[in-house]
This record gives structure tokens, C-alpha cells and sequence, in this order.
């Protein structure tokens, strides 16, 4: 890779400073880390500033940055022992993209997931993973939300993050109320009497999940039509806010069928 250029000391410590949310906001920049989001990058239409590459890379990272080469995107390398110091992964794999934030819009005609105090990064990245593959659009993240552009939850996302229109909102009660009135709001509730098998809606939805701890905060509350239960046969308290995501989703989407 004759086009690399030696990472300097100031880039070091930006990347490193990407790790923090106000950094991220202040630079408009953010982090992928790894083979899997790097390729999934290409596809998107999010702007690849540079890329970082470990010194002597295996042959698919030769290859990702001779394509981010050939779209004009300079690479930089580091030394082993220095691009380990650049990211918390134990294995990683030898390749940083640094990725300009997007200004995105919601869609008012589509369904929609919100995220309401859901603040572990690995549970937002897999919902956010999962309203992909079950045809979500959008997705909306309260206050005490992980960042959705936290190294964590896009790597967790494996990818989805750059798909997915996902907006945070400090008020998501009232921005709901604003922009989707017609929409009936549904929420798990493990005291709810209707199974989820029971449920019935008009093609066009919202879902909402509260903190594991916590729950709804009583604004969002108020805006749920319907609450439904999850029911299982074991003996366990409750489910992972991520895998009830995931068992709704897929109970929404044969609804919808």
C-alpha cells in the first residue's frame, strides 16, 4: 500500500477523543472499527474522512483500503503497538474509519421504534440491528439513550446504524405527540392482560421500550394505546430489553403480513 501516509500524533488523539459523545459532537465525527462496518461503509452514504490501517494488514484490509483509495479517501497507517493504543476492542482487526456525522429527518408515513432511558450500548446496537432486519426505518432515542454513534453501539449494530434513520430526542414524548398523533403506540408490559399474539394494527405503528430498570417515563406512557405481555413458560423475572425488541418486532411483522 504505497499511498499510506504515517498517522501523526494529532490524529491519534482526535480518533482517541471520538470515543467520547461530546468529542463526536464538537468534531461532527465518529468511529467504525473493524472489517464488517468498514465494508458496510462503502455502501452508505455516510462520508469516510480517512481510514486508519494496521502496519502489515491481512489481505481483506489491503483491499478495503485500495477501494477507499480509489474514492480519494486518504489512509493512514500506525504501527501495531500504536493502533492498539487507538481502540478499546481486545482483538481488533486492524482497521478505523472516521466517518462525518449526517443531519437526518424522520419519515411521518413510517413505523417507527423509540428508545426511552435504554442507556447500555450493546442492547441499543442490537435493537437498532434488529428493526433492520425486520424492515424498520426509524428509530428514535430519548434521553439517557446510549449514542447511537458511540463506538459500541455501532459496532454492535453490525452495520445497521448506517442504514436506519435514528434521531435523538431530548423531549421524545412531545416529539411524538407532535408528529405522529395517528399513530397507535404500542409498549411491553409484563402486568399487560393482552398477549402480543392478540394484537392487531393498521400497518403503520410505533413501539416504544423503556430502561430495564425503569421503565416508560409517565409522558411516554400516556401515549400508548395498547400494552401487551411477552409470555413465556420459565421461571425468569424479565426478559432483555433487547431480545423483547426483538420478540415484538417479530410478532409486528407477521401482524403486518
Amino acid at each position: 500500500m504505497h499511498y499510506t501516509i504515517p498517522i501523526s500524533q494529532g490524529q491519534r488523539k482526535l480518533i482517541k477523543s471520538l470515543y467520547r459523545k461530546d468529542k463526536r459532537e464538537e468534531h461532527d465525527l465518529f468511529i467504525a472499527e473493524g472489517i464488517k462496518l468498514c465494508e458496510e461503509l462503502l455502501d452508505s452514504e455516510y462520508d469516510v474522512i480517512q481510514v486508519i490501517v494496521r502496519e502489515s494488514p491481512p489481505q481483506r484490509i489491503i483491499e478495503l483500503a485500495d477501494e477507499f483509495n480509489d474514492m480519494g479517501i486518504p489512509i493512514y497507517s500506525a504501527p501495531k503497538h500504536k493502533f492498539r493504543q487507538l481502540v478499546k476492542q481486545t482483538s481488533p482487526e486492524g482497521i478505523i474509519a472516521v466517518v462525518g456525522l449526517k443531519e437526518l429527518d424522520f419519515l411521518p408515513n413510517e413505523s417507527f421504534i423509540a428508545l426511552d432511558g435504554v442507556s447500555d450500548p450493546g442492547n441499543v446496537g442490537t435493537i437498532l440491528r434488529t428493526a433492520d432486519w425486520y424492515g424498520i426505518k426509524q428509530v428514535f432515542l430519548g434521553a439517557e439513550s446510549a449514542d447511537q454513534f458511540g463506538p459500541k453501539v455501532v459496532r454492535s449494530s453490525m452495520g445497521s446504524v448506517f442504514r436506519l434513520k435514528i434521531l435523538y430526542k431530548d423531549n421524545l414524548a412531545e416529539f411524538l405527540k407532535e408528529n405522529f398523533s395517528d399513530v397507535d403506540i404500542f409498549a411491553a408490559d409484563s402486568n399487560a392482560k393482552t398477549p402480543i399474539e392478540k394484537l392487531k394494527h393498521n400497518g403503520k405503528y410505533g413501539i416504544v421500550f423503556g430502561s430495564e430498570s425503569h421503565g416508560l417515563s409517565k409522558e411516554l406512557d400516556t401515549l400508548v394505546k395498547d400494552k401487551y405481555v411477552l409470555e413465556g413458560i420459565g421461571s425468569s423475572e424479565s426478559l432483555n430489553v433487547a431480545v423483547s425488541a426483538g420478540i415484538s418486532l417479530h410478532y409486528f411483522a407477521k401482524l403486518g403480513k
